[in-house]
């Protein structure tokens, strides 16, 4: 999946705005777009190849937004440092009291 971290997307107008210039873009056939506010993402749906994706991300940009590209990323669970760095970490589960556990994306 290709997303496009945009940080300063805060809310539906800043989306809609987007929306014109990637509608003004021209995308071709089979690659849509999904605009997720909540997470400040634009998403790439369908076959991506580098110019829709340079499309996509100069109609951002033309909308007056910062657009970093990321793709085919997975989840991380641990937040800095190299992704096999394994630190230990609190997490919480609402069914048993705070745990220390080690996370890893790696793992």
């Amino acid at each position: 999946m290709v997303h496009f971290n945009v940080p300063d997307m805060t809310c539906g107008g800043c989306a809609q705005r987007i929306r014109r210039a990637i509608a003004q873009a021209q995308l071709p056939a089979g690659v849509e777009v999904e605009i997720d506010v909540a997470a400040r993402k634009v998403r790439i749906l369908g076959q991506a190849g580098d110019s829709a994706m340079e499309l996509v991300r100069s109609a951002i940009e033309r909308a007056g937004y910062k657009a970093d590209a990321v793709i085919g990323s997975l989840p991380r669970r641990t937040t800095g440092g190299c992704c096999c760095a394994s630190r230990p970490a609190t997490s919480v589960d609402v069914n048993q009291d705070d745990a220390t556990q080690t996370l890893s994306c790696c793992s």
